[in-house]
């Protein structure tokens, strides 16, 4: 790597820590404002979830095409720009507390997220050689679920703090915007890998060619869908534990917000520790051994989850056994992920690498929209299944599928 590359790496990782912390903070606040806050005895949580994936769904395809077409640092660049704008949107949202006002911003904050991730992905072979791959994700990875902590964790204290004061916290995600914008201008020039590359008028763009490439190329797509499942998992567990504050479980009141946002960092700490420690291991592990073993840790401590409220409450050690459990899992979660996230950068064909990332982060947040859904569907008056079963039911799901394709995942490695 050369010093420009190394430069530009780190400007890569300023932009992209900078920009996951706005997005959490902002969806965590209204994530807060959805379980029952604006609604009195209602959780809303599973529409804000669908209306931050649904420009995912929709746009990725799109996204990847430009990607490729233009160079990548300029991509991210102009996304980075527009997210101070639409920060400024969201600080009047969350001032006037208008619940179609945030759903709106929400929505266009995902679409600027849609169209940086595949360019963020897609540069990071760019600017390491493969060798360092692993190492170079992981960092990423780390970095990203430390920005995913702060965010998620300062929106209880910020709620707790400034009450009905939320502009404060508005004005602090337009600063953020402004910091992560000047990283991504450090960035080196990159030429654009396939600067004739036709776009499509259709926001989906070339990903179905894409889909059907990624199926016959050493059955990348099923990784792929792995990876989405994880992430599928992943919104289903960030919502349990906003709903593990109700009666019977931990029975969180008014103004104790902030013991909900000590559950997710909890989490993102231990995902950030395994990050770091993943990569060294892969010395000694296969890949495919990490990603089996990972998932199965992942999914035994969700499991465990459903103790609470059956056999475990807040009076009896309950929340510090959700605290330990938050651990294992992040922990575990961690050496799911990050060798998946490294063999789907190495993988692709040169000049794919955009529009394969592209496709992943279609496939990632159609998971995640189905798994906004999944719980809103799973809380509804009618069934009401409870949010520890609910999660353990998404990780059943994840682990069955793995275990479909467990000879492909075994076969996983970066040459």
């Amino acid at each position: 790597m050369t010093n420009e590359d190394l430069r530009s790496f780190r400007a890569l990782i300023g932009a992209q820590f900078f920009g996951a912390f706005n997005d959490n903070l902002f969806k965590q606040l209204i994530l807060f404002l959805a379980a029952g806050m604006l609604f009195s005895g209602e959780d809303k949580q599973g529409l804000a979830v669908v209306t931050f994936t649904l420009p995912f769904v929709l746009f990725s395809g799109m996204a990847g095409d430009l990607s490729e077409r233009f160079s990548k640092n300029s991509v991210i660049f102009f996304m980075k720009v527009a997210e101070i704008a639409i920060m400024l949107l969201g600080a009047f949202a969350l001032q006037l507390r208008h619940w179609y006002f945030m759903l709106t911003v929400l929505f266009i904050m995902g679409l600027q997220s849609a169209f940086f991730g595949p360019a963020k992905y897609g540069v990071i072979p760019e600017l390491v050689a493969t060798r360092r791959l692993l190492r170079a994700n992981g960092v990423i990875s780390m970095t990203t679920f430390l920005a995913i902590l702060l965010g998620q964790a300062l929106a209880g204290p910020l709620i707790d703090r400034f009450g009905n004061r939320l502009w404060v916290s508005g004005a602090m995600c337009v600063g953020i915007a402004v910091i992560g914008t000047a990283c991504a201008g450090r960035m080196s020039p990159l030429l654009p890998k396939k600067p004739r590359l036709p776009i499509s008028p259709s926001p989906f763009g070339n990903l179905f060619r894409t889909i059907r490439t990624l199926a016959q190329h050493r059955g990348l797509l099923r990784i792929v869908l792995l990876n989405s499942l994880f992430w599928f998992n992943g919104v289903v567990i960030q919502q349990s534990i906003l709903g593990l504050g109700e009666p019977g479980y931990l029975s969180i009141v008014e103004g104790e917000k902030s013991l909900l946002s000590y559950l997710l960092v909890t989490l993102a700490v231990s995902i950030i520790i395994g990050s770091v420690l993943g990569p060294r291991l892969s010395k000694y592990l296969s890949l495919g051994s990490m990603i089996i073993a990972g998932a199965v840790a992942m999914v035994g401590g969700q499991f465990c989850l459903v103790l609470i409220g059956l056999v475990v409450d807040r009076e009896h050690g309950g929340l510090a056994f959700a605290q330990t459990l938050m651990a294992w899992i992040g922990f575990s979660g961690a050496f799911f992920v990050v060798p998946i996230q490294s063999y789907l950068q190495h993988a692709p064909q040169d000049g794919t690498k955009g529009q394969t990332f592209a496709v992943n982060n279609f496939m990632n947040f159609l998971f995640m929209l189905f798994g906004g859904i999944f719980y809103l569907l799973a809380r509804l008056p009618r069934l009401d299944i409870g949010p520890t079963l609910t999660q353990a039911g998404a990780g059943l799901i994840l682990v069955t599928y793995l275990w479909i394709i467990r000879d492909r995942v075994k076969r996983i490695a970066i040459d």
